[in-house]
């Protein structure tokens, strides 16, 4: 499976979650691929960077409106992504 998955427009660094969480993710509706893909991340500066995305249910209540994925990344830190980095399945 390819193609873009996301294109963040905030990032949350939560070292208990073991990586960073980038927003927002994909609607659970859309998007029936495996749990944890390998990505390249496509910098607004034109840079590319290869990750791991995994990605997970989260059960809130009440339910949001939209039920979308949480995302993680394992390997990249806040200042790796910036805002308007699209994340794309390869």
């Amino acid at each position: 499976m390819s193609g873009l998955l996301l294109i963040v427009e905030d990032t949350f660094d939560i070292p208990s979650l073991g990586g960073l969480i980038v927003v927002p993710g994909p609607l659970q509706q859309d998007y029936h691929g495996p749990l944890e893909l390998s990505v390249v991340l496509k910098k607004p500066d034109g840079s590319e960077q290869f990750d791991t995305l995994r990605m997970q249910h989260v059960f809130q209540t009440p339910p949001p409106k939209e039920l979308r994925w949480v995302c993680r990344l394992t390997g990249a830190s806040k200042n790796d992504v910036p805002i308007g980095t699209q994340v794309w399945a390869v």
